[in-house]
């Protein structure tokens, strides 16, 4: 190695857990071998393998309310005449819709009421109605019942404005709200028991009132109500006093030294919650905040925060994945989705998503679905197909995962990479794989070449290419005959339309080249 006087022999090394996620603020030799320097349209599975991300469907083919904005997106569950009824809901605009089935059809039910455009619409359903508010106009609600329109809600006396409701307990919850032309922001009032139309107008509390702080949402976790402000935590639990029926304990302030810039990033993770606050991601338990986004400090500093009030976000619990839109600095709108996979503790960024409102559907009651709305009046399904399809038009994906800078523990000599041997999934997909030495952040050299079907056989292959699974895998070689230098990372990259790849690992060949 170095000091020596001759070449050293090659070293085989082996890289098959990949899926450790985004590290951007890391410095270069920083990250470990399973983390990724650059990543886009990537996911990870739960055995080290990385995967281009899923495309997503039009759920309607013509533009809603004439291209208006999606401001909110809800999967309404309600019964009606005893039989369990589903619909999706969207507001679009100045206006409110509901589809049927999910038959791409979305049917106008404003009715008389007034809805303001440009601002995101929060909602809960209770008592078979779903009730929404968007901290501009009068709360509003749908019963659904022979798909007639909406309907004004009832509420406090003299109250005109509410940015959020909530269900905890069997009591309606509304939060930062405007009452006889007075802002409360952070102020919470609740409906009588079961009674969404019955409020009474000493029924709220003032949380921390005057701290110059105001009420960012409300989310039920366990026994608790979470009611977020902009620097702090609260928790609001029921006691079953009907005259006191909610209390704050010690001043209901919880150990959190942050709290919440998006009120839409609040999204309930396994047995806590994930929000976004002004310097990152965290994830509250109940009692104390923990910050989840330290490797991916970098990537958030390249987002607008001044725009943090519109991101969006799902959980989809089948994937372990929270999915949370954001706005880069220079853009109007959400154009780039911060992916957790929670599983893995691992980062990705999504690109070719712009949404304004984000919802999972449950099909059925069972089937998991994520949906997202855009600005121009469509609403997509998204983990569907390998194509995306904005505004309707099949678009291709551009993915690709950049590994870390790999010195193979040796920061002195300068090396060459013989060749890589590749383990993938078998796709008709044409991959690309580009590396290049020394922190230059251009691919160096790339090449392009099938991972398509092998014309070998399992356990009668030939040299260097050969099936290595009966489920699909396969085992490609490539030779790598440019270059040199102490550091090296590899790429790995797809951007052909309807095509997808999975690599589940590969080795290189690293070999010293002292000079004599």
């Amino acid at each position: 190695m170095a000091g020596l006087d001759y070449t050293s022999r090659s070293v085989p090394i082996s890289d098959q857990i990949l899926n450790g996620g985004l590290n951007s603020t890391a410095g270069a030799l920083g990250l470990q071998n399973n983390e990724a320097s650059d990543i886009q349209n990537i996911d990870f599975n739960k055995f080290g393998s990385i995967l281009k991300r899923n495309g997503y469907t039009a759920l309607n083919t013509a533009t809603v309310n004439s291209a208006a904005d999606i401001n909110g997106l809800f999967w309404f569950e309600y019964v009606n005449t005893g039989t369990l009824t589903r619909k999706a809901v969207t507001v679009a605009g100045d206006k409110c819709f509901r589809m049927d089935g999910l038959d791409g059809t979305w049917d106008d039910i404003t009715s008389s009421i007034s809805i303001t455009t440009g601002f995101h619409v929060d909602s809960a359903t209770f008592q078979n109605r779903l009730h929404m508010t968007n901290g501009n106009d009068v709360p509003f609600n749908w019963d659904g019942a022979n798909n007639t329109g909406l309907a004004a809600s009832e509420i406090p006396s003299g109250l005109t404005t509410a940015k959020f409701v909530e269900l905890y307990n069997n009591h309606l919850f509304l939060g930062n709200v405007t009452v006889s032309g007075t802002v409360h922001n952070s102020r919470i009032y609740w409906s009588n028991i079961k009674d969404a139309k019955t409020w009474t107008a000493t029924d709220f509390i003032d949380i921390a009132q005057n701290d110059g702080q105001e009420i960012q949402g409300l989310k039920v976790l366990g026994d608790r109500l979470v009611v977020y402000k902009d620097r702090s935590i609260y928790n609001v639990f029921f006691t079953g006093d009907v005259d006191i029926p909610f209390i704050l304990p010690s001043g209901g302030k919880s150990n959190s030294q942050v709290g919440c810039a998006a009120p839409f990033s609040i999204q309930n993770v396994d047995n806590g919650q994930v929000f976004l606050s002004q310097d990152g991601f965290y994830f509250y338990d109940g009692f104390n905040s923990f910050k989840l986004s330290d490797r991916i400090t970098t990537t958030l500093d390249g987002m607008d925060d001044t725009k943090y009030p519109k991101a969006v976000s799902l959980v989809q619990k089948n994937k372990n994945r929270y999915l949370c839109a954001l706005t880069t600095s220079g853009s109007s709108e959400n154009d780039k989705v911060v992916v957790w996979d929670y599983f893995n503790n691992a980062w990705s960024i999504y690109d070719g998503l712009d949404p304004s409102s984000m919802a999972t559907f449950y099909v059925s009651g069972t089937e998991e679905r994520p949906y997202w709305g855009d600005y121009s009046g469509f609403v997509y399904r998204s983990d569907v197909g390998t194509s995306d399809n904005p505004l309707n038009v099949s678009t291709l994906i551009d993915g690709f995962y950049w590994t870390n800078w790999k010195h193979y523990d040796d920061l002195v000599d300068k090396k060459g990479v013989a060749h890589l041997v590749l383990y993938h999934q078998i796709s008709s997909t044409t991959l690309t794989l580009a590396y290049s030495y020394d922190f230059d952040t251009s691919a160096q050299y790339s090449q392009a070449f099938s991972i398509g079907t092998s014309s070998d056989l399992y356990g009668s292959a030939s040299y260097d290419e050969a099936t290595y699974a009966q489920t699909g895998g396969d085992i490609k070689r490539r030779d790598l005959p440019l270059g040199r230098g102490r550091v090296v990372r590899f790429k790995f990259a797809n951007n052909i339309l309807d095509e997808a790849f999975q690599i589940d690992g590969f080795g290189t060949m690293a070999h010293v080249e002292t000079v004599e």
